[in-house]
C-alpha cells in the first residue's frame, strides 16, 4: 500500500521500480489522497493492474493508509512511501519467510537506506542484530492485517505522523509485538515535495500527546503529558527562536483534538506503557526476553 499526494514523479519512478522487481507483490493498492496533480491519470495510464483509491478532498496519510489495509486482500501488507522501494530483488519471497519465523510479530519493520546511502538509525542498519522495536516508519514496515483489524488501529484524525509508534504500543497491548529485521531494506529517497521541518515537529509533537491521552493509564497520565511537552519544547529550541515563538500554534492544535481524544481513550497497563517506553532506549533482542519484560502480554 502507498498513500500519496500530488507527487507524481516520485510515485512514477516508485511504480516503475516495483514492476521490475521479478518477485511482485499480489496486489498493489495506492491511495491518491486529494491529488491535484495527473497522479490518478499517469497510474491508469501505465500502471492499469495496480488498485486506486481517491480521497477527493485531503484527509492525510494516516486515513489513507487505514483505508487501504481495509480493503487489502493480503494477509500481510507491506507499507511504503511514494518515493520508497525494496532493494532487493526477492524481498517479497523473503517477507513471508520473515513473518514465519517470527509469529510474535504483528509489524516487521526493515532498515531504512536514506540519501548518501544513510539509514535512518545507527541502530537499523542490515549489519544491526535483529532487535524488538518501539516504533516504526510507515515507508519501510510490513503488517498482519488481520491482526490490525482486531486493535483500534492507526488513529485517522492524526492526519499526518505518529500512527506508528502509537500502533506499535497498541500491539505490544494486544500480545503481539514489532520486529526489526535487518536482512531486508527499502530504498527511501525522500522526497523534498511537501515537506516542511516546522510543519511536521507540529504534527509530531501534537500527536504524541494524543496518543498519550489515548493511551496512558492514570494516574502518569499527566506527568508523560508534561514529559512529551518538554521534551518538544527542547527540540524545538535547539532548532532556534523561529522554532520555539511558533511552538504556541501546536499547543492550540492539540487542545481541539481533547474531546475526540477523551471518546476514543483506549489506556492500556501501565506496566506495558512504561515497558513500551523503555524499549526505545533498551532493545530486546530474544522471545524469551520479550515474555519477561511483557508478562501481561506474552504468556
Amino acid at each position: 500500500m502507498i498513500s500519496t499526494r500530488d507527487r507524481q514523479a516520485d510515485l512514477e519512478v516508485t511504480c516503475s521500480r516495483l514492476m521490475e522487481l521479478p518477485s511482485l507483490p499480489d496486489e498493489v493498492i495506492i491511495c491518491a489522497d486529494g491529488c491535484l496533480d495527473d497522479t490518478t491519470a499517469m497510474l491508469r495510464s501505465r500502471f492499469p493492474r495496480f488498485k486506486i483509491l481517491e480521497n477527493p478532498s485531503p484527509m492525510g496519510s494516516v486515513y489513507a493508509r487505514d483505508r487501504m489495509l481495509r480493503v487489502a486482500s493480503g494477509d500481510i501488507v507491506v507499507s511504503l512511501d511514494d518515493d520508497s522501494c525494496p532493494l532487493a530483488p526477492d524481498f517479497f519471497d523473503k517477507l513471508g519467510s520473515v513473518f514465519a519465523e517470527h509469529l510474535e510479530a504483528a509489524v516487521v519493520v526493515v532498515p531504512e537506506l536514506r540519501r548518501d546511502n544513510r539509514y535512518s538509525g545507527a541502530d537499523k542498519t542490515a549489519k544491526s542484530p535483529g532487535h524488538y522495536v518501539s516504533a516504526y516508519a510507515n515507508c519501510a514496515a510490513a503488517m498482519r492485517r488481520e491482526f490490525y483489524l482486531r486493535q483500534p488501529g492507526f488513529a485517522v484524525f492524526f492526519d499526518h505522523m505518529y500512527e506508528e509508534p502509537d500502533y506499535a504500543l497498541q500491539c505490544y497491548a494486544g500480545g503481539a509485538a514489532v520486529w526489526f529485521e535487518p536482512s531486508l531494506v527499502v530504498q527511501h529517497r525522500e522526497s523534498f515535495a511537501n515537506r516542511l521541518p516546522v510543519r511536521r515537529h507540529h504534527f509530531q509533537a501534537r500527536n504524541e500527546l494524543w496518543s498519550v491521552w489515548l493511551r496512558c493509564p492514570w494516574p502518569w497520565l499527566p506527568l508523560v503529558s508534561a514529559y512529551r511537552v518538554l521534551r518538544q519544547f527542547l527540540y524545538a529550541w535547539s532548532e532556534g527562536v523561529s522554532w520555539v515563538v511558533r511552538e504556541p500554534l501546536w499547543w492550540a492544535s492539540v487542545a481541539r483534538g481533547y474531546q475526540r481524544c477523551r471518546d476514543l481513550r483506549r489506556p492500556v497497563p501501565w506496566s506495558v506503557y512504561y515497558r513500551w517506553m523503555r524499549l526505545a532506549r533498551k532493545h530486546i533482542y530474544s522471545v524469551q526476553e520479550l515474555r519477561e519484560k511483557f508478562p501481561l502480554c506474552f504468556r
